[in-house]
């Protein structure tokens, strides 16, 4: 199956309120007007958000990824 087809048969599964959400993120990514999500990082930018992901944890704003993935999981209907 290729990424495309799994994806779509994800998104059938999903309800209509967070398809909608999906195709409303998918489409701010096509649009001209976003900066890009995906452009190229320099060292300073990475260290700067290692810097501030290290404060978070240390604030305890963090989860453990599994968490996290069970939940989304399970808000989506695939749990």
């Amino acid at each position: 199956m290729s990424t495309i087809e799994s994806t779509v048969s994800m998104m059938k599964l999903m309800p209509e309120d967070s398809q909608v959400k999906v195709l409303e993120f998918a489409q701010s990514l096509l649009a001209d007007t976003q900066p890009d999500p995906f452009a190229p990082l320099t060292a300073e930018q990475i260290l700067a958000d290692l810097a501030e992901s290290r404060e978070q944890a240390k604030r305890g704003e963090c989860r453990p990824a599994e968490d996290v993935f069970r939940e989304i999981g399970i808000s989506h209907g695939f749990i």
